[in-house]
């Protein structure tokens, strides 16, 4: 029967139907025979003999039944079933099935269209599976690093107004507060807008600008100091390099070095080392604390999104900001480096320009 399958639902309705009148008018005409030979007497004139025409009769109607019935369990049956089955789990958003297309009629070919359409949904949710957590990740990195700058910018505020109280304010150090507020103010402000345009973090444009060495390191210095205070943490700087014009995006050197000494501040016991270098070809940035250091979990699987300490006994998230530092070193050009020295953890961030 497996010919019959093939077919088109009109053909194989029109094949099914003569074989069965066929088969019918054969039936009916030998149980005409066999009723007379039985009565040699004509029906039409034996009393009730109009009744030895039912069998024949009954063969004949029954024909389009039996032919309807088959035409169904051949050609209906399984693609219907199959279909059912389908819509019932997309009803109940499992698309762990298939359809099994078994012709190439019609219906085979409804079933082929509903399965590419299972797999396309598939496809669908994985995609906004990936976005959602592509999301997830950004609104982290996002809620993650204005951490940094709101620090600074109330520690710049409270300087200010530590100075007004205690009247010893000077032009100088007024100068240097309010120009890390006004600094850090416009930074917020470019990475809400950066934030809010891009998709994802691997997305995030590098910017490179010509700066002074001297003058970022310096940068650097004043905004990280304002982080330890808050931490009621010693920071020691160390810097070397001449001074020189480079090429590079400070939102992402600032970012970096302020999410590492945040980790290390965090994780450290009593204080931190910042060493800060420059060469011709790129800016080191080398974090060290005297903490526990790394869990061999960190060292293993690097800065991953989310990733935890499995040390049980410290149970902090390194993830999120090892990970953003990772990416935007990686956006200019440079590299991450997670080890532990002998008192403690180190880490460091290379920027090519």
């Amino acid at each position: 029967m497996e010919w019959l399958k093939q077919m088109s639902l009109k053909k194989s309705l029109s094949v099914i139907i003569i074989i069965f009148i066929a088969v019918g008018l054969v039936l009916y005409f030998l149980a005409m025979l066999v009723i007379s030979n039985i009565s040699p007497t004509p029906i039409w004139v034996e009393p009730f003999g109009f009744l030895k025409l039912i069998p024949p009769f009954v063969i004949a109607v029954s024909m389009p039944f039996f032919a309807g019935a088959i035409f169904y369990r051949i050609k209906l049956k399984a693609p219907i079933s199959q279909l059912s089955m389908g819509a019932e789990r997309i009803m109940e958003n499992d698309l762990n099935f298939s359809v099994e297309v078994r012709s190439k009629d019609e219906l085979g070919q409804l079933c082929r269209s509903f399965e590419s359409m299972r797999i396309e949904l598939i496809r669908s949710n994985r995609e906004l599976w990936q976005q959602m957590e592509e999301r997830k990740r950004l609104n982290a990195a996002f809620a993650h690093d204005l951490r940094n700058p709101v620090t600074v910018l109330k520690g710049s505020a409270a300087i200010l107004q530590k100075g007004i109280e205690q009247g010893n304010l000077t032009i100088e150090s007024a100068g240097e507060s309010i120009s890390l507020i006004t600094q850090y103010s416009a930074r917020i402000e470019n990475y809400i807008q950066a934030m809010t345009s891009v998709q994802k973090l691997e997305e995030l444009v590098l910017v490179p600008k010509a700066v002074g060495w001297v003058a970022l390191s310096k940068e650097l210095k004043n905004s990280l100091a304002i982080l330890g205070a808050n931490a009621k943490k010693e920071i020691e700087f160390l810097t070397s390099g001449e001074d020189r014009q480079i090429y590079v995006d400070s939102y992402i050197v600032h970012n970096v070095a302020e999410n590492l000494v945040s980790n290390a501040l965090q994780h450290s016991k009593e204080s931190i080392t910042v060493d800060m270098s420059c060469d011709d070809e790129k800016i080191m940035i080398s974090i060290s604390d005297d903490g526990p250091g790394f869990s061999s979990a960190i060292l293993k699987k690097g800065a991953a999104p989310f990733l935890r300490d499995d040390n049980t006994e410290q149970g902090q998230s390194f993830g999120m900001g090892l990970y953003i530092c990772r990416l935007l070193c990686e956006k200019h050009g440079g590299t991450l480096t997670l080890e532990n020295h002998p008192n403690g953890a180190k880490a460091t961030a290379a920027f090519h320009f």
